[in-house]
C-alpha cells in the first residue's frame, strides 16, 4: 500500500512539474553525448569524444545510433536495416516513437537493454550497463535548458 502511495505522489509531482516537454538526456561512458526532444526528435550532440559515433542522419524518423561497449557486432541489425547496412554503422540503435524512447538494437548478455519497455518517464530510466549506456527521460525543462550548464553536469 506504501508502494502505491508513494508511486502514485511522484507521478503527480511529475506531472506538476511537467512543462510540456520532454527531453531524452543519454550518457555514454559517464559524459552526455545526445540530447533528443522526445515530442519533435530536435536533438544537440555534445561536444566530445564520442561526437564522431552519433549518427542522426534519420533523425526526422526518430532513429538515432549511439556508441556502445560491447555492440560490436551488427549482422543482425544489417539484416533488417539497410541504412546502418549501407553506412556501416557499429553501435546502439535508439528510436523515438509516440513521444517514447527505447533501444531497438544492441548487444549484451541477455539483451536486457533491448528488453526495456520504451520510457517517457524521468521515474524509468533505460540502463544498458554491459554497454555503459544510460537513458533519463526529463519533463520539467524548458527548451532553453536543452544545453545543460557544465557546472550541473
Amino acid at each position: 500500500m506504501i508502494a502505491l502511495i508513494s508511486g502514485l505522489t511522484f507521478r503527480i509531482i511529475e506531472k506538476v512539474n511537467d512543462t510540456g516537454n520532454s527531453y531524452a538526456k543519454v550518457v555514454y561512458q559517464n559524459e552526455v553525448i545526445l540530447m533528443v526532444n522526445l515530442k519533435n526528435n530536435e536533438y544537440h550532440i555534445y561536444d566530445t569524444i564520442y561526437k564522431e559515433l552519433v549518427n542522426v542522419e534519420r533523425a526526422e524518423e526518430g532513429i538515432f545510433y549511439v556508441p556502445g561497449k560491447t555492440t560490436t557486432e551488427m549482422t543482425e541489425l544489417y539484416l533488417v536495416d539497410d541504412f546502418a547496412k549501407d553506412n556501416q554503422i557499429i553501435g546502439i540503435k535508439v528510436v523515438v516513437e509516440d513521444e517514447k524512447i527505447s533501444v531497438a538494437y544492441q548487444e549484451s548478455p541477455k539483451d536486457l537493454c533491448q528488453l526495456q519497455k520504451p520510457t517517457s518517464s524521468p521515474l524509468m530510466p533505460i540502463v544498458c550497463l554491459p554497454n555503459e549506456l544510460v537513458i533519463n527521460v526529463y519533463t520539467d525543462i524548458e527548451s532553453n535548458q536543452f544545453i545543460p550548464d557544465s557546472i550541473l553536469e
